[in-house]
């Protein structure tokens, strides 16, 4: 076999592979350079979802006549001009390969007016470096407009692996999304097929930032945003999460920045993942636009051709940075939920009665709790711990001990409501269905889900319990045989002391073979052999470090938390009520369950008056 050197034609398709994979990839290179211009405006027209023309024009500083062929030559750019230039580099482009990578595998047309130039002039690079790189004047008023015709058009095997135009049109607009949350001070326009799908203008505001995030990535991310801003060790982390009700099957809402550069970072990721950890369950994903701001010197963004990935010299700092910040931004709104929690009624006009139907006689209404002929016998809130363990399936809840007593729960509620040491989650008046308790504070109506609200307080509980090593098993009178894989077998003996502490005694019998003799007295009564085996089953796939242990710890106690909370179904007392709503404002992260759902919500007294016109 010879060793020759290959021609430079070759070589820039080379290293076009590396650089353009799809229209997508040319949107977002051309999109780059214009914003490292220094751009106003940028507006991107493509048609036929790119694969037959892109067309990038910017107002930004544009290009000399002088330097237009050298600004399609490979490895040509302004942006550094030494080694602690790219150590230090701010720009988004700097690898000067794009113009001329994108020239090697379509047709592309460069036109330029610099801001001193007295008239425009554009540049067509051949398929060969260096040849048809003739300078002509071109009509332009000012910045940079970049045409690319006919994608791999010249490469017809790398152009079957294009998608159809609307598939790769969707890619352009994620690309355009990605930058255009990038820098708000700068306008946007993208248009397919000659139809405008999208003008923004600049952004000089927080309401105008959030209303781009809102437009760019859906209205519902807009309701359910909480705002980050956090500083520390010399870095600042901003933007906007999504509380858990905002939740995804798939990564698809996640906007990271570094330094305004777009990134898919693991690290940072993983940051912003485990912040959601209590709150996230079952392969739901977190929604975020996120922007880190850090010294350049350390984060280096020269780790990838297409520069989406960074690296970090201190990448435990920015991850527990990253993880803290999005933690008390999480952590503050539960604390203070009422403004992401607030349900606007809407206003229907009743449905008339069917003609000759006779007049509805109102019944009285009674409390859904109260047993037949015990109106008077309500179990007080003082009654706590004995009769709530007992008619739920847990010993971690306990109303507290300076509780109202009976005849404050009795009481016409109005003057409960107007009272200044109302709880947040006021006091219960019913339960709807047997599934919704209805509590009334001061502000109006509070509706929790028992079960959801149920199964964050004991989950909650049975973490701290774990942390205390206090976690209660119950021995089976007599031992369950699990069949196992050597390989989990081996690893009932290697984690022995992490089963202990869930509550499951398990000791291995044979090289395939292990005893159940103790399970978690919270699911004595639940398939507690089925948690066995799920439990061995992932200890055996060889979870690496304790942290790793650690998650599958935190999703055996939620999912012990969920079996063993109250369902749907069960009518439950004034006191068992009224206990539970004080356990939710005792817990963290209260407002929603493990699962993501929402636990509870208000509607205030104006919505009420709404809803029934009153005023009017």
């Amino acid at each position: 076999m010879t060793i020759r050197l290959l021609d430079d034609q070759l070589i820039s398709q080379i290293a076009a592979g590396e650089v353009v994979e799809r229209p997508a990839s040319i949107v977002k290179e051309l999109m780059e350079n214009s914003l490292d211009a220094g751009a106003g405006w940028i507006t991107v027209d493509v048609e036929h979802g790119g694969l037959r023309r892109i067309l990038v024009a910017d107002d930004g500083s544009g290009i000399g006549r002088d330097e237009l062929p050298l600004a399609v030559a490979r490895h040509a750019t302004s942006k550094i001009d030494s080694l602690d230039g790219l150590e230090a580099v701010a720009s988004l482009g700097f690898r000067g390969e794009a113009l001329a990578s994108i020239a090697s595998v379509a047709q592309l047309t460069l036109t330029s007016r610099a801001g001193d130039a007295d008239r425009a002039h554009a540049v067509t690079p051949g398929a060969q470096p260096g040849q048809g790189d003739t300078v002509r004047p071109a009509a332009l008023d000012r910045g940079t407009r970049v045409e690319v015709r006919e994608l791999f058009a010249r490469i017809p095997a790398r152009r079957k692996f294009l998608r159809a135009p609307a598939t790769e049109f969707a890619h352009i607009r994620k690309a355009f999304n990605q930058l255009a949350l990038s820098r708000f001070d700068i306008g946007f326009v993208l248009r397919h097929d000659g139809t405008e799908i999208a003008r923004l203008a600049p952004a000089d505001d927080l309401d105008n930032m959030q209303a781009r995030v809102d437009k760019l990535i859906g209205g519902p991310f807009g309701e359910h945003a909480v705002a980050v801003d956090e500083q520390a060790a010399g870095m600042r982390l901003s933007g906007w999460i999504a509380t858990p009700g905002f939740s995804r099957g798939q990564a698809d809402r996640q906007y990271s920045y570094v330094n305004n550069r777009p990134i898919r970072d693991k690290v940072f990721n993983h940051g912003v993942r485990l912040a959601y950890r209590d709150l996230l369950h079952n392969q739901r994903h977190p929604a975020y636009v996120l922007y880190l701001d850090v010294d350049p010197r350390q984060v280096d963004v020269n780790a990838h051709p297409a520069k989406a990935e960074v690296r970090f010299r201190e990448s435990r700092l920015v991850h527990d940075f990253v993880f803290r910040s999005v933690q008390r931004a999480l952590a503050a709104v539960e604390a203070r939920p009422h403004a992401a929690r607030e349900v606007d009624l809407p206003v229907r006009e009743p449905a008339a009665p069917p003609h000759g139907a006779d007049e509805i006689t109102p019944r009285p209404v009674s409390r859904l709790f109260d047993s037949p002929g015990s109106a008077t016998d309500i179990p007080s809130i003082a009654q706590t711990r004995a009769a709530y363990a007992f008619q739920m399936p847990s010993d971690f809840t306990a109303a507290p001990a300076d509780a109202p007593a009976d005849d404050a729960i009795t009481q016409s509620a109005t003057p409960q409501a107007d009272a200044d040491d109302t709880p947040t989650l006021g006091y219960a008046l019913a339960q709807l269905h047997d599934i919704y308790i209805l509590a009334q504070n001061r502000q109006g109506l509070i509706l929790v889900d028992m079960h959801a609200a149920h199964e964050r307080v004991l989950y909650e509980q049975l973490k701290q319990e774990y942390s205390q090593g206090r976690i209660q098993s119950k021995r089976l009178l007599v031992p369950e045989t699990l069949s196992l894989a050597e390989a989990e077998a081996a690893a009932v003996e290697r984690h022995a002391d992490a089963l202990e502490a869930v509550g499951l005694e398990i000791t291995r019998a044979g090289p395939t073979t292990a005893l159940l003799r103790g399970v978690p007295a919270l699911l004595a009564n639940e398939d507690y052999v089925a948690l066995a085996y799920d439990m061995v089953a992932d200890l055996g796939d060889g979870l690496r470090g304790p942290q790793a242990v650690r998650d599958r710890i935190d999703d055996v106690l939620a999912d012990m938390g969920c079996k063993a909370a109250v369902k749907a179904g069960r009518r439950l007392t004034l006191a068992e009520m009224n206990a539970l709503l004080r356990d939710m404002e005792h817990t963290d992260r209260a407002g929603h369950c493990n699962h993501g759902r929402p636990s509870w919500v208000q509607v205030d007294m104006s919505g009420l008056d709404r809803l029934f016109m009153r005023g009017k």
